[in-house]
């Protein structure tokens, strides 16, 4: 008897001690992942579906990013779409996005978004608009430095010493902008066709109501900026293989977005060996 208590002691004692080793070994381990991946502070707009939802969470951008960047511990923080021009030169973020700005102090990566814009009336309003030039004569609701963004033509007629400037509103927060555009008869918002749609859809409105006038390029492509080039290349890479491996275009069917090209169309990415 003795002798079965004495074993029965030495094998509790040398399980316990086995599993204690075992719980210690893989918090290491765990740590030690966790370690590995460094980590990344990305500025991102405020929220505008199907991009960017519930406060950087999740939506197109967000899997983008995670996706592309998949070997760092990605840290989103969400800022005015003006304030990410600027983001990584101010030592906000190590990456921002949507950017269009050229900056040498800052790398910036390939293509990585696209949005398709329009200038968007309702069709209770009976307004006529065949180009540009005729926004003049309305008032227009746009986003943060949209007169940079969408041509020429758009700069001249609505930048800032323009005299039509003073029809002209940007807006931080899109959603805002979709809900002035729904409150004030004969504006025009010039958006993104999905980001109308999504913040449209949320107060009760149908795209049965509005006229979409073709007046800009049918897509408009972004940009991010990266604080290190070596991470601003990785990015690039897997960017690359997410078009060849059809990877992007199954994230664009999820949130259901149909555009007439994509940056997988550009051929722009960095080709380089696994």
């Amino acid at each position: 008897m003795k002798i079965l208590i004495f074993a029965y002691r030495y094998l509790s004692l040398y399980y316990r001690s086995a599993l204690s080793i075992l719980a210690t070994f893989l918090v290491v381990l765990s740590t030690y992942a966790y370690a590995e991946k460094p980590s990344l502070t990305v500025a991102i707009s405020t929220d505008m579906p199907p991009y960017v939802m519930d406060g950087a969470t999740k939506g197109l951008q967000i899997d983008i990013i995670n996706e592309a960047l998949n070997e760092h511990s990605v840290q989103f923080v969400q800022m005015p779409i003006a304030d990410l021009q600027t983001a990584v030169q101010q030592g906000k973020a190590d990456a921002a996005l949507s950017v269009l700005l050229d900056d040498t102090n800052v790398f910036y990566s390939n293509h990585y978004i696209t949005f398709a814009n329009y200038a968007i009336s309702k069709k209770a309003d009976g307004i006529k608009i065949d180009s540009v030039p005729d926004l003049k004569d309305h008032r227009v609701l746009t986003w943060q430095n949209a007169y940079l963004e969408l041509g020429p033509e758009f700069g001249v007629l609505f930048g800032p010493d323009s005299p039509q400037r003073e029809n002209y509103i940007e807006f931080a927060d899109q959603a805002e902008q979709v809900k002035q555009f729904w409150q004030q008869n004969g504006d025009i918002a010039v958006i993104d066709r999905s980001i109308f749609s999504h913040f449209s859809r949320a107060m009760g409105k149908t795209m049965d109501e509005v006229i979409l006038h073709a007046l800009f390029s049918p897509v408009t492509h972004f940009k991010a900026s990266f604080k290190d080039e070596e991470v601003r290349d990785y990015f690039n890479y897997r960017l690359d293989r997410m078009c060849q491996d059809g990877r992007y275009n199954a994230l664009l069917d999820r949130y259901g977005i149909a555009l007439l090209a994509t940056i997988c169309d550009i051929g722009e990415s960095v080709k380089v060996e696994d």
